[in-house]
């Protein structure tokens, strides 16, 4: 079992699609689906030259309960920002899933 005083940060698990407003116009929306806390770790992060613009692909980890409802599709709402998933690790025995996210630049 994880130790409960290890998950302090709030975090909240988003789904985005998209859907067509009344102009016919592709418009992403994002819903909240959950609201758990979380352990956070930071993995790295770096600097780089995207298209003419600078951007900074920040990576953390999340670990959550079990039970939350995070998928491949899903991104993580933490301290205003958002996070991609890439990659979910469950392990059964600690009844925990770590979350291995990216930074969304907006």
């Amino acid at each position: 079992m994880a130790l409960a005083g290890l998950f302090n940060e709030l975090v909240d698990i988003y789904k985005f699609f998209k859907q067509k407003n009344d102009y016919g116009e592709e418009v992403t929306y994002r819903e909240k689906v959950f609201s758990t806390r979380a352990k956070v770790g930071h993995i790295g992060g770096s600097r780089s030259v995207i298209n003419n613009e600078i951007q900074t692909p920040y990576t953390k980890n999340f670990v959550l309960r079990i039970y939350a409802p995070v998928f491949d599709d899903s991104y993580i709402k933490y301290r205003d920002k958002f996070y991609r998933v890439i990659s979910i690790d469950t392990d059964r025995e600690m009844q925990q899933k770590v979350v291995i996210t990216e930074l969304v630049n907006e």
